[in-house]
């Protein structure tokens, strides 16, 4: 049998610039992605829709295809090209958020949106497993920060220059914006990008595995699936709080639509992106002392967010602090640090996957994680904070959504003791499954050879 053979790390000059443009190629996921929940409003005004249906369309509508399709494209992916699969989805993506655009009713679109998630279905996957490839284990976690950042980035974008756009031009003009850089980022991704090389192919004599082998073999490796479970869980509310929020700011806080997406996207510019570099960079560095440090830092870090997220969601409308001659409101601040607290898990999970499988399943992998979040978070947060806040909404008013949000961040907690489980199994993982030159292997299967990237 081969052993394993770990890729070679590529020139730091190259490894930054792929960096730098798969993070740019993210962050218009994230935005296509967020730019919906700021634009609620204006969709509902003008097509007369329910919190109900909004939410609908924001989480299950969105992730029904992008659930789908998530394994079949990071399988591409990793059996054909992961330049040319991030290519293809970043293309379609950009088209069906001008889509969006261009919608006349809402079953309209439901259907851009169900073409949004295909596009992004096939988009972190190939992108995660490319850095694993350039960044060896030293610098990856840090890398992998880096591109989770890619999240908040997504977030400024889509709220702060959404709100922007739809108060000067008009909700349609919000997505197409968005749209069109998403175009000329994949072509240059499919001109300057890594190419597969010969070496770096499975080998032709391993065995073929069946998709729904590669899910269980993922499955099978305790920590992964633990990790999956608790950011899925978490996801939940924060999902929710990705759709919801907005408006939270808009009907407890009294803000207008720049005001909310503006605060918003300065919590997650601010927070979202220091926790996120943060993460990677903590863990790097306390991984010297003990392997489970890679998921404790992030179980760490949600369990720390709960009472963060309490005094949010008790705080009375209007309240402030005076920074300077600028007056901030109590939630905006609140945001900053709620947001660095629920950002420090992604680096730190998607550099564990990277670790848990061979080279050529990476991808695979962090599918399988996204499937596991979507399926248990975004499909349930959004319509769930939605039903609520509308069977609220005859006693409670325009607070009713504070209360749907409040109730569901206790989820924040069960996240939290998921991933402090997971981090007892991943030591033992990676000596099992990683860095023993072995492959995971299923109860009564063979080994399989690694192959390089």
């Amino acid at each position: 049998m081969m052993a394993p053979m770990e890729e070679r790390p590529a020139r730091p000059a190259y490894a930054l610039y792929i960096l730098l443009l798969l993070l740019a190629i993210n962050s218009l996921s994230y935005a296509d992605r967020h730019v919906f929940s700021v634009l609620i409003p204006a969709i509902k005004t003008e097509f007369g829709a329910s919190d109900s249906l909004l939410g609908l369309v924001g989480g299950p509508g969105f992730v029904a295809s992008y659930v789908l399709f998530s394994m079949p494209l990071a399988r591409f992916a990793d059996r054909w090209s992961r330049r040319g699969v991030l290519t293809l989805s970043a293309t379609l993506w950009s088209a069906a958020t001008a889509a969006c655009g261009a919608a006349g009713n809402m079953l309209q679109m439901s259907i851009a949106r169900l073409m949004v998630g295909i596009g992004e279905a096939g988009g972190l996957p190939p992108a995660q497993s490319l850095l694993a490839s350039l960044y060896d284990e030293r610098r990856r976690s840090s890398a992998m920060g880096v591109l989770s950042a890619s999240t908040y980035i997504g977030v400024v974008l889509g709220l702060t220059g959404g709100a922007a756009v739809a108060a000067m031009w008009g909700w349609r003009w919000a997505f197409f914006a968005l749209a069109i850089p998403g175009f000329p980022l994949a072509l240059l991704l499919w001109l300057t990008g890594p190419r597969r090389s010969k070496a770096a192919q499975t080998p032709s004599d391993e065995p073929s595995e069946s998709l729904w082998r590669a899910i269980r073999r993922c499955w099978s490796i305790p920590s992964l699936r633990l990790l999956g479970l608790g950011v899925g869980t978490f996801n939940i509310f924060g999902y929710a709080a990705a759709i919801w929020k907005p408006a939270f700011f808009m009907r407890s806080h009294g803000m207008t639509i720049v005001e909310a997406g503006s605060w918003l996207g300065i919590g997650a510019a601010i927070g979202g992106i220091t926790g996120s570099l943060l993460s990677g960079v903590i863990v790097d560095r306390l991984r010297v002392r003990g392997e489970e440090w890679q998921l404790r830092v992030p179980a760490i870090a949600f369990l720390l967010a709960f009472p963060l997220f309490i005094v949010m969601f008790t705080l009375p409308g209007g309240a402030a602090v005076q920074i300077g001659g600028l007056r901030v409101p109590g939630v905006a601040l609140l945001s900053i640090l709620t947001g660095m607290m629920a950002a420090m898990w992604a680096g730190p999970s998607f550099g564990a996957a990277a670790r848990l499988v061979l080279p050529h399943q990476r991808a695979q992998a962090t599918a399988m994680l996204v499937v596991i979040i979507n399926v248990i978070g975004s499909a349930f947060g959004p319509v769930l904070g939605g039903i609520v806040s509308d069977l609220l909404a005859d006693r409670f008013g325009a607070e009713s959504l504070r209360i749907s949000l409040f109730s569901l961040s206790v989820l924040t907690i069960f996240g939290g003791l998921l991933f402090w489980r997971a981090s007892v199994h991943y030591p033992h993982d990676l000596t099992r499954v990683g860095r023993s030159d072995e492959a995971p292997s299923l109860p009564g299967e063979g080994k399989l050879k690694e192959s390089t990237l």
